[in-house]
């Protein structure tokens, strides 16, 4: 049995360690001459009165013009400066709950892999919500590989 992933999505949230669940993406990339999706999800804001209320579908606030604007910036930067400004990568900024948004476009767009880290910015909220990665794997319609903080490696730089 070969794999052979032709379409990978990173999602990113900036942070140090996505960036290190990017190093992995390329490699595979690299590896498996595939079409790499970058995607970058603005996430939505609970409405004030909804504190605990965690469904997937609630009425959500749209972003500020100048906040998609910054996020479609930094992904520019980041394939610059990360990826050489490569060819076979696709970069979105989407809107809505990390999780649920990753798996959407993954479904939408055929990715054969998904690549996310383990920890972002999430903090606390895990606690009261579950990380973005575990809700990934849980709910994504193709293999996820999680990447962990960086204490053990098997990428060669």
């Amino acid at each position: 049995m070969l794999i052979s992933p032709k379409r990978i999505l990173w999602p990113t949230d900036f942070s140090a360690l996505s960036m290190h669940g990017g190093h992995y993406a390329r490699g595979f990339r690299d590896v498996f001459d595939a079409e790499l999706h970058i995607v970058h999800v603005i996430e939505a804001q609970l409405p004030k009165e909804m504190t605990v209320t965690l469904a997937e579908k609630l009425p959500i606030t749209p972003p500020e013009p100048e906040e998609r604007q910054a996020a479609d910036d930094g992904l520019k930067r980041l394939v610059d400066e990360e990826f050489g400004g490569a060819d076979n990568i696709k970069c979105v900024t989407l809107f809505g709950r990390p999780w649920a948004r990753v798996c959407k476009y993954a479904n939408e767009n055929e990715i054969d892999l998904i690549i996310v880290s383990t920890h972002g910015h999430t903090g606390l909220r895990h606690v009261l919500i579950g990380s973005t990665a575990e809700r990934i794997v849980q709910h994504a319609p193709c293999p996820v590989l999680t990447v962990k903080d960086p204490e053990r490696e098997f990428l060669i730089e």
